[in-house]
């Protein structure tokens, strides 16, 4: 016999009500209980990934947010940004004027904190931004760019600190709200129409004294590189000079030494030649000297007639037979050796014609 399991009315009832949520990968659950027997109601503080989720309607509810990242574009240009009309942000700089930033701000809920998202501000993006996002967001930039001054806005590297500055306080802002910051951008920004002016005309200043600072840089490297080519060119040719002067140097010191070893080897020639003149003139100025010149002199005038010829004071001529005459002379001295060597008779040798007074001038 068969059994008949007959269930409940609100067990039926039960079955049919429960939900299921479909979570994609770029979304995030968040699952809320609105009625519990234990009394622990609330947003539950867990988040859920990708996949189906079970949820039993109206005892719980099941919240499903994307998670990737968002923009909140704030600008003065209408139908552009997160507005449909100017939405730039307005602030004071320190000095006081005037100004308007276009400015976009990058965000998104934080998949691990989203169940914070949900208690804190709301379950849906838009609601999201308008009461969370958008307001903190103008407030602190409006407070962190308010810090610089019109000039010093104009300095990107202080811009951008700033900036950064103001994503920091935004996200400690933000972190109880499970929001994270992800960028901040200054699109564009504007001042009054007569300061905007005069920052155009000081930038247009600005502009053209960094170009004439440039120029006079540049003539003024132009000039150092022109002095230094200047100075290697005389350094160089000083260099060259130098070289040619040791070179002349050189050769002048060789050619000293030449001349000097070429003078002393004269001069020792010249020495040597005198010392052998002053022998000979010594040898000769001795016993036997004037008969060595004798000889030597006939041994010249050998086989050569000599002939003097004599004029006197009337214009007549002589004639003198230099052989003969010097024969005579050499016997003479002969006779003369001899007999002063042996005393005794000697034979008297031939007579020669005297010579006449004339004769013996000539």
């Amino acid at each position: 016999m068969k059994r008949i399991i007959i269930l409940p009315l609100s067990m039926l009832i039960l079955l049919f009500a429960v939900g299921c949520a479909q979570v994609d990968t770029n979304e995030v659950g968040v699952k809320t209980t609105y009625f519990s027997f234990t009394g622990n109601t609330g947003v539950n503080e867990k988040t859920y990934g990708t996949g189906y989720h079970i949820y039993i309607p109206p005892f719980s509810g099941f919240s499903v947010l994307n998670k990737t990242e968002q923009k909140l574009e704030m600008t003065q240009q209408k139908g552009q940004g997160s507005r449909p009309h100017a939405d730039d942000l307005k602030l004071k700089t320190s000095d006081g004027n005037n100004l308007w930033v276009d400015i976009t701000v990058s965000w998104r809920v934080n998949p691990d904190k989203a169940w914070l998202t949900v208690r804190n501000v709301g379950e849906r993006l838009p609601e999201i931004e308008e009461k969370a996002v958008r307001p903190i967001s103008r407030g602190i930039l409006r407070y962190a760019l308010g810090k610089l001054s019109s000039e010093e806005f104009y300095d990107a590297a202080k811009r951008e600190a700033k900036v950064e500055e103001g994503k920091e306080l935004l996200n400690q802002a933000f972190a109880p709200l499970g929001i994270q910051i992800t960028g901040v951008l200054v699109n564009d920004y504007r001042f009054a129409a007569d300061y905007q002016k005069a920052i155009e005309d000081r930038k247009l200043y600005d502009q053209k004294a960094r170009e004439y600072a440039s120029l006079i840089t540049a003539a003024t490297e132009d000039v150092k590189r022109k002095v230094f080519d200047a100075r290697a060119d005389a350094n160089r040719v000083i260099e060259e000079a130098r070289g040619e002067m040791d070179q002349a140097k050189l050769k002048g010191d060789a050619l000293l030494y030449t001349a000097q070893k070429q003078a002393e080897a004269t001069l020792a020639r010249k020495k040597a030649t005198a010392a052998a003149l002053a022998r000979l003139n010594q040898a000769l100025a001795g016993n036997g000297g004037s008969n060595v010149v004798a000889k030597r002199l006939a041994e010249a005038l050998q086989g050569k007639k000599i002939s003097i010829v004599p004029m006197s004071d009337n214009g007549t001529l002589s004639m003198i037979d230099i052989n003969r005459f010097l024969e005579n002379i050499a016997a003479a001295k002969v006779i003369k050796k001899a007999e002063n060597a042996k005393p005794g008779p000697l034979p008297q040798p031939e007579k020669t014609p005297a010579l006449t007074k004339k004769e013996e001038k000539k």
